[in-house]
């Protein structure tokens, strides 16, 4: 009986390790919350650099079951430059700018919703609140991980990397930051 158990503990643990091993990225996200999740990617250095300059990061880390738009670096480039230095300003090894702790707040409270909202889930028509209070709307049907989102002033943001797995929610890739 004990070498019974034995065994089949041991081809458990080596089944884990061969999951693990073949999905290292799905693997690691799954054991990271989202803004850790997020800083392990690079594309979105700027808004991790945010969230780290206004002092969210620890609520963020303990926050459960959340929604991140997260805009990409590339995303935050095509707003306008003066607001963008406010509050997505780039890391510089100089110790230049850092966000605006209210402002840089403000623009990521915009990008969270509560609940854990996969791409599938964002169908035309539906409404969602952000922490901030801003309106958003779903534009397009999400199934394909391509929903456009309508935000304030007119603003919208196409998912360009959606239903990326964190510990305490799940976060989209957006193409536009939903601030103006």
């Amino acid at each position: 009986m004990h070498r019974q158990a034995s065994a089949l503990t041991g081809l458990a643990l080596a089944a884990g390790l061969a999951a693990a091993l073949a999905l290292p990225g799905a693997a690691l996200a799954q054991q990271r919350n989202c803004i850790d999740t997020l800083a392990g990617m690079p594309e979105y250095s700027r808004m991790v650099n945010a969230v780290t300059h206004s002092h969210m990061v620890n609520e963020l880390r303990t926050m459960q079951n959340i929604t991140i738009f997260a805009p990409t670096n590339a995303a935050i480039d095509q707003v306008n430059q003066q607001i963008v230095d406010r509050l997505f300003p780039r890391e510089s090894a100089g110790g230049g700018r850092t966000a605006d702790p209210l402002l840089a707040t403000a623009a990521i409270q915009a990008h969270i919703v509560n609940g854990r909202i996969p791409a599938a889930a964002l169908a035309q028509g539906v409404q969602l609140t952000t922490l901030g209070s801003t309106q958003l709307s779903i534009a397009a049907a999400g199934g394909d991980r391509t929903a456009t989102i309508n935000g304030p002033g007119g603003i919208t943001a196409r998912i360009v990397q959606g239903d990326i797995a964190c510990t305490n929610g799940v976060i989209h890739g957006i193409d536009h930051a939903l601030v103006r």
